[in-house]
């Protein structure tokens, strides 16, 4: 089995909690071969880890240009401030490589259709990291809904209380405090759960939005409620808030019964009356075994696919910009 060497760009949280506990249970598909992070201290605290973890040790370049240019790596796995996405995907599809980045796709709508369009100019891949789209629980609720569980879908409710603190340690991120992608924390963390949405109900047509800040810590606007309807006709309310702590709530109502879900279930009535017990799963290993099957087989990359995270972005610009009015999705990124 072909190993893909890998160059890790970005060493911060994502990198080291996220990623790299993915990529050392896939060590036959990727071989860590290469870091590089703002300062080499951060770059070779990582290379230590790997070399502690997998017994072997990647190469530290003391820059983004210095790693492209050694001709060492396959693919590069960008973790990075959030407005440094598109340019560095492209200066690493300009030497020839493979890219797979944290979500969001950009910090704007119009920069991120900059990089779908110059995704469709290449031959190399370039995959968004959604995690979200692998998980199992979404992805059950979408094949309930396909065997109508519930009859017809009407009506989605989702409500998240996330209420982060002054010490939480995103909160505590430099270039979050000073965000430059619209809505802080509302896109940032937000695209996750639009992503979810989507996979288990479709494309959304139109969002309706109010914004307002709370805090003064978090950067930006951190409470989003809205109102908006799927290309299926569902309807749907979204209301997250970054400063409120509280329980999360999720349904789906539909003709003949809903569908819930609880931390620890999916929760069945109607139709049919079943709990189903979510699973232990480590969606980043599943983002990883998804793009190393789009690099190495004829596998298209749907999961990954840059213009399905400009949807999911899309919403959020659409909404903190709506002012109360309905937004088309499509005609946004149209117009961007």
């Amino acid at each position: 089995m072909k190993k893909i060497r890998l160059g890790i760009v970005g060493c911060g949280i994502a990198a080291r909690e996220l990623h790299f506990p993915a990529l050392k249970e896939l060590t036959d598909k990727f071989e860590i071969v290469a870091v590089t992070s703002r300062t080499r201290e951060h770059a070779e605290d990582f290379a230590k880890l790997v070399s502690e973890t997998l017994g072997s040790t990647p190469q530290v370049f003391n820059s983004y240009e210095e790693l492209l240019l050694s001709k060492q790596v396959d693919a590069v796995d960008l973790t990075l401030p959030i407005e440094l996405n598109v340019p560095f995907i492209k200066q690493a599809v300009e030497h020839d490589l493979h890219v797979i980045c944290e979500k969001p796709i950009s910090t704007d709508v119009k920069s991120g259709k900059e990089l779908v369009e110059f995704s469709l100019q290449t031959n190399k891949v370039i995959y968004i990291a959604e995690n979200y789209r692998h998980a199992f629980k979404y992805n059950k609720i979408r094949e309930l809904l396909h065997e109508g569980a519930i009859g017809q879908p009407i009506f989605v409710d989702w409500h998240l209380w996330i209420g982060m603190d002054k010490e939480n340690k995103y909160v505590k991120t430099t270039w979050r405090q000073i965000p430059k992608h619209i809505g802080g924390f509302l896109s940032d963390g937000g695209v996750h759960h639009i992503a979810a949405l989507r996979v288990m109900l479709g494309d959304i047509e139109w969002v309706s939005g109010q914004v307002k800040r709370i805090t003064d810590y978090l950067g930006d606007v951190d409470f989003l409620s809205t109102l908006f309807e799927f290309k299926t006709g569902v309807v749907g309310n979204y209301t997250v808030s970054y400063a409120v702590k509280g329980e999360e709530y999720f349904e789906i109502v539909g003709t003949e019964g809903k569908i819930r879900l609880t931390p620890n279930l999916i929760v069945l009535s109607g139709k049919v009356d079943e709990d189903i017990p979510l699973i232990q799963e480590n969606t980043f290993k599943k983002e990883f075994e998804d793009f190393y099957e789009v690099l190495t087989t004829e596998k298209p990359n749907i999961l990954g696919n840059p213009a399905e995270a400009l949807k999911d972005l899309a919403f959020f610009e659409a909404a903190i910009k709506s002012k109360g009015e309905k937004v088309e999705i499509e005609r946004l990124i149209k117009e961007a």
